[in-house]
This record gives structure tokens, sequence and C-alpha cells, in this order.
């Protein structure tokens, strides 16, 4: 089998540079499969994937969009959040991930981008919580979106601030590595390969930042 990623040459801020894929996520997507031929396709340029018989497409940018509808509607959900009566805008600093697989959504611990750096995870309270899952679930379900991990870029000024959903995992997934079972590329890789995804794990620990 083959696996293309797909990444940008000059990334945008929530997106990996090449050599980024090259040294963190190539690596962990040989674990997942060790036969595997892996090429990294750099883009300067948009550009319409053209799908392929045993190959399988992996993207970190918006200039490759595996389902280019589904990005168009990413674009314009700040509109639509502000008709559900939420409130919108720019900055966030923090990022829930969600894994949509065959058999419905897993939610992932909020990542934030502390001091310049994003960690994981940041507490959230069950108020919170259901505030966020809500707000996920419900843009999913709008989208139909397949299968895969998105990022929801959001804000928090005593309530939740809607920035954007990414249809991909960004830079903050970064932090997953080493910490979270699976990461969150690999986990992007089981949901578009159709492997299972039952659960993600992050062991305990002592002090964890607070959503505020």
């Amino acid at each position: 089998m083959k696996l293309r990623i797909w990444c940008a040459a000059q990334p945008t801020e929530p997106e990996l540079a090449a050599d980024q894929v090259m040294t963190q996520v190539v690596p962990l997507l040989q674990q997942c499969h060790g036969n595997a031929e892996i090429a990294v396709c750099s883009l300067d340029a948009p550009t319409e994937i053209t799908r392929q018989s045993e190959v399988l497409d992996y993207s970190l940018t918006h200039w490759a969009p595996l389902a280019p509808i589904l990005w168009q509607q990413c674009e314009s959900l700040t509109a639509l959040v502000s008709q559900w009566g939420m409130r919108t805008g720019t900055g966030g600093l923090y990022q829930l991930p969600l894994a949509q697989t065959a058999k419905g959504t897993l939610f992932g611990e909020v990542i934030g981008c502390l001091e310049g750096r994003w960690q994981l995870p940041i507490h959230a309270s069950d108020r919170q919580r259901q505030t966020l899952y809500a707000l996920g679930r419900r843009l999913l379900d709008h989208l139909q979106a397949p299968v895969g991990c998105y990022f929801l870029q959001f804000g928090w000024q005593g309530e939740v601030v809607f920035e954007r959903l990414w249809p991909f995992p960004t830079v903050a997934a970064l932090a997953s590595i080493g910490v979270q079972t699976p990461d969150w590329f690999t986990a992007h890789y089981q949901c578009l390969s159709a492997m299972p995804l039952r659960d993600l794990r992050i062991p305990d620990r002592e002090t964890v930042p607070r959503l505020e």
C-alpha cells in the first residue's frame, strides 16, 4: 500500500510544515503500517486530489482537501454558528479534537496554547465539556462529516467563542505525541483506513492547566 501525505510548502499557522511531517508524523504512520510506501507531497498551490486504487491520501493542509465541498462548508461555519446564537471570534487559543469514526464520534481532551506552546490535556469542567461536545456534534452532523479527525478551534471568555473547524489534525496535535494513545495523527490514519478506534487514553497527571 502507498500512503500520500499532503502538506503545505508555506504552511499557515494551524498547518504542519513539511519538515515536521517528515520527522514527527511519518515515523508514527510507519508504526501503523510497516510495509507502506510513504510519500510526502509538499504543495505551493491548491490542488485537486485524484484518487487512486491502493493509495491512501492523508491531507494535513487545506490546499489538498480530500473532500472539497467539505472544506468549503467548513469555511462558512462562522455565520452558521452565529445564527445558532453562539459567539464567534478570532485568536482562539484552544482546540477540541474530534474523531469521526464509522461508529460515531469520539471526543478528545482540550489542547491549549499556553505561553506559546501547545499543551495536552487542558482540564474542562463538566459544563464546559457539555457545551463543547454539543457544538462539536452539531457541526459534524451539519456537515455530514466523513470519517477522520477534526479540530474545533475556540476561545473561552466565560463561554465558548467559536473560531473555526479544521478538517484535519492541526499543529496542535503535536502535543498528543508521547502523551495520548493513540496520538491524533495515528487516530486520523485509523479513521481514514477504516481501522477500529475505540478509545483515547491519557495517563493521569498531578497538575493540569484549566480552561479559563
